[in-house]
């Protein structure tokens, strides 16, 4: 289905290649899941596949790549996307619309279907990923892992013989994660599709008994996989809980926030407290309020009743632009905070537009090189993998080291090398006094790590524990997609 031979190519100004000398075969209906560290080519790959790194982006390729027959380095996208269905590792990226059925149905219509087969079409996609619920939305007032469910939807309403899918679970929450992987695997029975997957996290793929791609610099590593990857990561060391001084004042405090999207309620009643030293991990469904709990924090929402103090600071009465010099928020999306032309310039963006510059050149350099990203100092971010712009994103607001920091799933699209790293990274900001509020969907890297877990369901906080407690407390009342999987030196992490 899919021969790829002798694959290289080099983007125009690159100092290297993106991908050199693929050679891969994937037969009919057959899974693959592809890792590798973080820029190592593997979504240049994708596009590859797909055709649209050759007909969208400037570079020099060498080689052969034919899906189903075609030779996409040749036919125009349009002919491509009738057998390949590609959904990029930011949904954002692939969308043409504004709302989720103009969305399912545009690719539909350009292909001039019936209107009743494309009502069918979309309803039988929908159901797919499990976002029927989702149909009359707008794509601006969906969660992350809500647009995540949309845009593979949106591949497989056309019926695809081949799906790419780039980090498809990096956005879902766990229930998500294993509904959609189940109905991807039902329709490669049924219909014998076949999958590429490209993803850092493989546990929940296990029952679908994948092939094992290991990509480096550009190429594939002979007889690679991901227990090669997951050997040579040392995870930091459990963390133990913070201990609290005698006396203390949290440096979040939230009581009774709501907050709704004109007559939609998004938070209900939240109240909880985050003092320095604390790591406080986020959790739960996609569509919960976690991004929006986030954003109130810096006041960037406005809570529609409820009392919210950060640094001290009210933030229904103080400016944004105040509050951001105590509290640096990562969104979950990165290309929603680069401002700048290159890597260096976005790095030391913040402190030199707050107002605090004193040492940021020199934390900002330090950081880039912690990071692995000062090899890249002077090209563009946009330029950067998605893992590679989330460390940017780090970096840029730990350059004016803020005593508040609000993370939105900080480690999506990091390889298990980086992930660990920014692990270690996070426990050593909370030990030295930061108040640390983590949005993720990892279990397991919670319940190491954090010293509490907020879970949220449906705007509301349904258990605030420190981890071990919170987890059998969600065990107990019917959340076991939630819990962790495994334990991180014998796992993806």
């Amino acid at each position: 289905m899919i021969d790829i031979r002798g694959l290289t190519w080099r983007f125009d100004g690159a100092p290297r290649p993106a991908l050199q000398e693929i050679t891969l075969r994937i037969e009919p209906g057959e899974l693959v899941v592809i890792s590798g560290p973080s820029g190592c080519g593997k979504s240049t790959l994708a596009l590859a596949m797909g055709g649209y790194l050759f007909q969208q982006y400037h570079g020099q390729a060498e080689g052969s790549v034919e899906v189903g027959g075609l030779d996409v380095r040749q036919v125009p996208i349009y002919r491509a996307a009738e057998i390949v269905g590609l959904v990029q590792q930011n949904p954002e990226n692939q969308f043409c619309t504004l709302n989720v059925m103009d969305e399912l149905a545009f690719a539909l219509e350009n292909r001039r279907y019936p209107p009743a087969e494309i009502r069918q079409q979309i309803a039988w996609a929908l159901e797919v990923v499990g976002a029927a619920h989702l149909r009359d939305r707008a794509l601006a007032t969906l969660s992350g892992g809500e647009k995540q469910k949309v845009a593979i939807a949106s591949m497989l309403v056309g019926r695809p013989q081949v799906l790419i899918l780039d980090e498809p679970t990096s956005s879902l929450d766990p229930a998500a994660t294993r509904a959609v992987l189940e109905a991807i695997g039902r329709l490669r029975q049924e219909a014998g599709l076949t999958v590429v997957i490209i993803e850092h996290k493989t546990a929940y793929l296990e029952p679908l008994r994948p092939r094992r791609i290991l990509m480096r610099e550009g190429r594939i590593v002979p007889g690679g996989g991901a227990a090669a990857l997951r050997a040579e990561v040392a995870w930091p060391p459990a963390r133990p809980p913070a201990a609290r001084a005698p006396g203390a004042e949290p440096l979040v405090r939230v009581e009774g926030l709501s907050f709704a999207h004109g007559e939609a309620p998004v938070l209900r009643e939240v109240s909880l407290a985050v003092y320095p030293g604390e790591l406080v991990a986020v959790m739960g469904r996609n569509g919960s309020g976690k991004t929006t709990l986030l954003r109130c924090l810096l006041g960037l929402a406005k809570p529609t009743a409820g009392e919210v103090r950060v640094a001290g600071r009210d933030v229904r009465r103080t400016p944004v632009s105040t509050l951001a010099r105590d509290v640096g928020l990562i969104f979950q999306n990165p290309d929603h905070q680069i401002f700048a032309d290159s890597v260096w310039a976005e790095a030391v963006f913040a402190p030199y537009n707050l107002g605090l510059a004193d040492g940021a050149d020199a934390r900002a350099e330090a950081l880039l090189a912690d990071y692995g990203l000062l090899p890249y100092r002077d090209q563009h971010p946009y330029r950067l993998s998605y893992g590679e712009k989330r460390r940017l994103n780090l970096a840029a607001v730990l350059s004016y080291a803020p005593p508040v920091l609000l993370l939105d799933e900080v480690l999506v699209g990091q390889d298990p090398a980086n992930a660990a790293f920014l692990l270690g990274q996070l426990t050593q900001l909370a030990a030295a006094g930061r108040a640390i509020v983590h949005v993720t969907h990892d279990p397991l890297t919670t319940l190491r790590y954090a010293d509490r877990l907020v879970f949220l369901d449906d705007g509301r906080v349904i258990v605030d524990d420190a981890p071990e407690a919170a987890f059998a407390r969600l065990e107990a009342t019917g959340y076991q997609p939630y819990l962790p999987l495994y334990d991180l030196p014998a796992g993806e992490g």
